[in-house]
């Protein structure tokens, strides 16, 4: 019925001359899932083939025959074109005596869409629609009816005579009454305390994997959606690495935009996908026929999306492509790459795709019209670098992601040296272009060069993404780039700020002593500003140390607020100044900030983290689940941004789902002891104090060992209600300076702390708002 023929088993209950013998002839088992098996049969009285599906009997056990047959009479009832139908409906008992719940369809030859995924990977556009209007009239048809399906995914659509057809209605309604009858658990839309599956964790609606009983007509639309996405992309919009992390994801994610990974898909497709995914039931479509509608719309809507596309004036400059010989020049394309990104961004009126967005996409082969998709850019510019000796190539090309159209290539041959002019050159043609096309309002650009020497910028760009992944590794490999930009050129101003940002991290990601740390992070800022006083980010550099360390509220502001008149269009600096703005209780203006560091920097993880951050310490903790769902997406191997999320759940009383996605988080690479603090705090939120007193003790025999933050001990005493204990840790925590203090008046895990003498005393010494 669903899947290729499988050999037969002989010792299965249905093998031949056990139940089932004078009505049907098994021939051999078909099919095998959570909840049943699928036998491929004759009916003898008909002579034709039929599909035989029997129920688990722990399954049966919990559903309970009469109400099982009575819901399977009421399913079958059920007739429609698209809907795969029930012949026939039991009860048998195998050669031990159990109980088997079974029905009958007929046996569908065309087999289903997953052995279409599997043959062709993703299908063609106008397949995709085709099949997806076909089970969305099924489904429309059976929601009118009073059905919902709850299982919709590619197993479950077969394929007879070009058709498709839904299948498993009846096992749906099966399970609708084993809800009524409360005869599961309240989580059993997930996982049930038998073992078996109640939909299948890839095509789940958050609903349904928060464990919800009350799922309707907008879950079926999710899953519906979640199918067409697969079919379109390949792979459904959410995956993670075991099942409970893929409903996870389904809370937590918003969906991945279809045509970063099938760009020939009309953008109004993508949007209506956005429509049916959306987390809240009431935002989906209305109606499964509703959301066929607006697919359909939508394939015919890609003239009016590319021009919404193009009025964004927004240019992504890829990494260049080392096209030498040898590996080690390839810090001459990426500093080509980001003298290019300088020099356009300086242009009123043109937005250009931040560094950090565009080097994330570096070594990943992207159709132009899927990046346009993903940064929201008009045009791309790449290219590649090629030196042999003295001599340099560069070949360049500006396309169009409406449409791929080439708008300009050009090659140049020039000395090394001249890689600077090169560079000048490029930005110089690339705005005339672009003033022919579609901005004839441009500026000429303007550019200032921090350093002439190649390897010094070339080391300090991959220092600066090094830097951006917000890992322990990443902070040290940027620690490394950055002091060998400065034995290149000991006067250049911008490695000087990348080392005070390293360092800065480097108290946090790798938990480290602070004193250390912060000290080289403020020589470093300091040094920078000595040898270029007009440099934005330098200022911005001193202003983190200021704030997060000598706890400079003033000294702060002033330092933000010099860097962002320097470069309004700074993002770190807006980003960082949203953090101060908020642990001062200024939470409207750190709002503005938080957000205009997205406006300019849309492909962040870090500044999407920290408007998670700010979110959540001014209590709006929806908002901060979506911009943090957003970063996951965007980076799904940060560790940081699952805790931070974990966090924000279990303040906002979502305490299963805290545990289960910091689980996750703690199973990641570089989980370190905050993660496993943070998981101690929810857990003894959620209620499972046994094992956060694990936890917690454990954190202390490693303190006996080796440095733990006695921030991360003071948090899971928190969460166990030992207040007292929890203040002798922030006071160690206060003495030696952690950021983490910085946030006292804020951070809604001090909340019950609040009255304390003890609490105000340390309010009071960080000199913070009451």
């Amino acid at each position: 019925m669903e899947s290729p023929p499988a050999p037969p088993l002989d010792h299965s209950p249905l093998a031949p001359g056990a139940p089932f013998a004078e009505r049907y002839a098994i021939e051999r088992e078909i099919g095998r899932g959570g909840m049943a098996t699928v036998y491929l049969a004759e009916e003898r009285k008909h002579g034709r083939q039929v599909a035989i599906k029997v129920l688990r009997p722990d399954l049966t056990a919990s559903v309970g025959a009469e109400r099982f047959l009575r819901e399977i009479g009421i399913v079958a009832r059920l007739t429609h074109p698209h809907v795969v139908p029930l012949i026939d409906s039991g009860e048998e008992r195998d050669p031990r005596g159990a109980s088997l719940l079974y029905y009958v369809s007929p046996y569908v030859t065309g087999g289903s869409l997953r052995d279409r995924l599997v043959r062709e990977g993703a299908l063609p556009v106008a397949d995709a629609l085709r099949i997806a209007a076909d089970i969305g009239t099924a489904l429309d048809f059976a929601h009118r009816a009073g059905f919902v399906h709850r299982d919709v995914k590619p197993e479950n659509i077969l394929f007879a005579d070009g058709h498709a057809l839904l299948a498993d209605f009846g096992v749906a309604r099966a399970r609708t009454a084993c809800d009524e009858d409360g005869a599961r658990a309240p989580n059993a839309n997930a996982i049930t305390d038998v073992g078996f599956t109640l939909g299948t964790p890839e095509y789940m609606s958050p609903e349904q994997a928060s464990g919800e009983r009350d799922v309707g007509v907008a879950s079926d639309v999710y899953s519906l959606a979640c199918v067409v996405y697969e079919m379109l992309a390949g792979e459904p919009p959410f995956r993670g690495p075991n099942a409970r992390a893929t409903m996870a994801r389904h809370v937590t994610a918003p969906p991945p935009s279809v045509r970063t990974a099938r760009p020939d898909a009309p953008g109004g497709i993508d949007e209506a996908l956005a429509k049916a995914l959306s987390k809240a039931p009431e935002q989906r479509h209305p109606s499964a026929a509703d959301f066929i509608a607006a697919l359909q719309a939508g394939a015919a809507a890609g003239a009016a999306t590319r021009r919404a596309l193009v009025a964004t004036r927004t240019v992504a400059v890829l990494p260049f492509v080392n096209a030498s010989p040898d590996p080690e020049n390839e810090y001459l394309s990426d500093g080509i790459t980001d003298e290019l990104i300088d020099a356009l961004a300086k242009l009123d009126g043109l937005r250009v795709a931040s560094r950090t967005s565009v080097f994330a996409l570096k070594g990943k082969p992207l159709d132009v019209r899927a990046i346009g998709a993903l940064l929201g850019a008009s045009a791309v510019l790449e290219g590649s670098v090629r030196k042999a000796g003295s001599r340099l190539r560069v070949t360049v090309q500006l396309t169009s992601t409406d449409d791929g159209r080439l708008l300009w290539s050009r090659r140049y041959d020039r000395d090394a040296d001249d890689v600077f002019a090169v560079q000048d050159e490029i930005a110089q043609t690339i705005v005339t272009t672009l003033r022919a096309t579609w901005l004839a309002d441009l500026e000429d650009p303007r550019r200032k060069h921090y350093t002439r020497n190649l390897a010094a910028y070339g080391l300090y760009l991959r220092g600066r993404f090094a830097l951006s992944k917000r890992t322990q590794e990443g902070v040290a490999e940027g620690i490394e780039y950055f002091e060998r930009a400065i034995a290149e050129d000991p006067n250049y101003a911008l490695a000087y700020t990348g080392l005070a940002d390293a360092y800065a991290l480097h108290v946090d990601y790798r938990s480290v002593p602070v004193a250390d740390g912060l000290a080289r992070a403020n020589a470093y800022a300091r040094r920078a500003i000595e040898l270029d006083d007009g440099l934005a980010e330098a200022h911005a550099s001193l202003a983190w140390r200021l704030f997060i360390y000598d706890w400079d509220w003033a000294g702060a502001e002033r330092e933000f607020r010099r860097a962002i008149e320097l470069d309004p269009g700074y993002g770190p600096a807006h980003q960082w100044y949203a953090t101060l703005l908020v642990s001062q209780r200024r939470s409207e203006d750190a709002l503005i900030e938080a957000h205009t560091a997205l406006e300019l920097d849309p492909g962040s993880v870090s500044a999407r983290r920290s408007a998670g951050w700010v979110h959540c310490y001014a209590r709006r903790f929806d908002q901060a689940r979506r911009h943090l769902a957003r970063a996951i997406e965007m980076n799904p191997t940060a560790e940081e941004t699952f805790r931070v999320l974990g966090l924000t759940l279990a303040f906002d009383g979502k305490h299963e789902e805290s545990v289960m996605v910091l689980r996750g988080a703690q199973q990641m690479p570089g989980a370190g002891t905050f993660t496993t603090a943070t998981l101690g705090y929810a857990l003894a939120r959620a209620g499972e104090r046994d094992e956060a007193l694990a936890v917690r003790d454990a954190l202390l025999e490693r303190h006996a060992r080796e440095y733990v933050s006695p921030a991360a001990i003071s948090a899971v005493h928190i969460g166990l209600g030992e207040y007292d204990a929890a203040l002798d840790w922030a006071e160690r925590a206060h003495a030696e300076r952690r950021g983490w203090l910085a946030y006292l008046a804020v951070n809604p895990i001090f909340d019950p702390m609040r009255a304390m003498p003890r609490f105000q005393a340390l309010l009071d010494a960080m000199r913070l708002p009451r």
